[in-house]
């Protein structure tokens, strides 16, 4: 990061086969310039879980290399990278 803060708001809901929602989870993580972002001591088991699948289905090991070039770009320019 290239100094100040960043600070992002992430809400996941989990849904019945009928589309209807059954839980909404809200989180906001702010990280300045000194700190760095650790899930192995910023987060429990069940939030390190979610962060490993999102982390899988938004940076996948196996796509075409046009995705995976898109993807990159697109993380890139919203994580300020």
């Amino acid at each position: 990061m290239n100094g100040g803060s960043v600070e992002r708001h992430v809400s996941m809901a989990s849904r019945n086969v009928d589309g209807s929602v059954t839980h909404v989870t809200h989180a906001s993580v702010r990280v300045t310039s000194e700190e760095r972002f650790d899930p192995e001591t910023c987060c429990d088991e069940r939030e390190r879980a979610l962060i490993a699948a999102m982390r899988a289905y938004l940076r996948p090991e196996q796509a075409p290399e046009r995705l995976l070039e898109r993807l990159r770009t697109t993380l890139d320019h919203c994580c300020g990278e």
